[in-house]
């Protein structure tokens, strides 16, 4: 069965952290909403028969899959790359590859948001809420910025504007600081490392490319986004997704609309 969604841009004074808002709808019979690692960090609220749950999910080093089933309606709030990190108050390493309740790392503010969310059956009201929190969030006098975030977010400008990326050595000597501080400020700021940082960059560049073709040409691609090789390529793959590209291609094919991990999907 079909998934619908509606993309919605977030509000102004959210634009500079948030990428976009999503509303998606999932049919009895839908495919598995996967995950792929895309170094961004998602607010999600699950909306099922029994209620509703306002989940963070960090960023990924490795692919995420559940049934349609479980979560037949979602919101999503998709932060920037590196600008998640003042809205939850910890270094965003502490949540990288995990999906944790609000209240856990709001406490009581995480409660009343989950019982406001709860409270309506109304999604654009839901989003009102969610947004309103966040930017109640920004207002805090202990929001968390790390002295590190400026660093940051020069380095993953110069990374995603870069046509060949560049070794973790060349960016951290461009910015005038250790490879040792660099990785401790990725891992406050994004939650990842640099140098895996670049790593999902380069996974996301090939699979953008393999989409503008019928039939990739997985050695020209790797060539073309920075991999050794094909073998570099297909090995990366499978430590991303699980699975070779071939096979990734086959079943974004077939389950595009929840498959990108570049994309606002569905909740977990």
């Amino acid at each position: 069965m079909s998934t619908s969604s509606i993309q919605l841009a977030p509000r102004h004074t959210l634009s500079r952290f948030v990428q976009g808002l999503r509303i998606v709808t999932r049919g009895a019979g839908a495919d598995p909403y996967v995950k792929l690692p895309d170094g961004q960090v998602d607010l999600i609220v699950r909306i099922r028969d029994t209620g509703s749950e306002v989940h963070t999910m960090g960023t990924r080093l490795r692919v995420f899959r559940k049934l349609a089933e479980e979560v037949p309606q979602a919101i999503a709030v998709r932060f920037k790359p590196g600008r998640a990190y003042p809205f939850f108050g910890v270094p965003m390493s502490e949540l990288t590859n995990r999906i944790l309740p609000i209240e856990t790392l709001w406490g009581a503010d995480g409660a009343q948001l989950c019982e406001r969310v709860a409270e309506t059956s109304d999604n654009t009201e839901r989003l009102r809420l969610l947004e309103d929190a966040l930017s109640e969030r920004l207002c805090r006098g202990d929001v968390f910025e790390p002295a590190s975030a400026y660093v940051v977010r020069r380095a993953i400008r110069a990374i995603t504007d870069a046509v060949e990326l560049p070794r973790v050595s060349v960016l951290a000597r461009g910015l005038g600081v250790s490879e040792r501080q660099l990785r401790r400020a990725f891992d406050e700021v994004v939650g990842v490392g640099p140098k895996e940082f670049v790593r999902v960059v380069r996974f996301q560049r090939a699979l953008r490319a393999s989409a503008r073709v019928a039939t990739p040409d997985w050695g020209a691609i790797a060539a073309a986004v920075g991999y050794y090789d094909q073998a570099h390529l297909i090995t990366e793959f499978r430590g991303l997704t699980g699975v070779t590209p071939g096979a990734l291609l086959r079943a974004r094919l077939h389950q595009a609309p929840v498959m990108d991990g570049a994309l606002i999907a569905s909740s977990p």
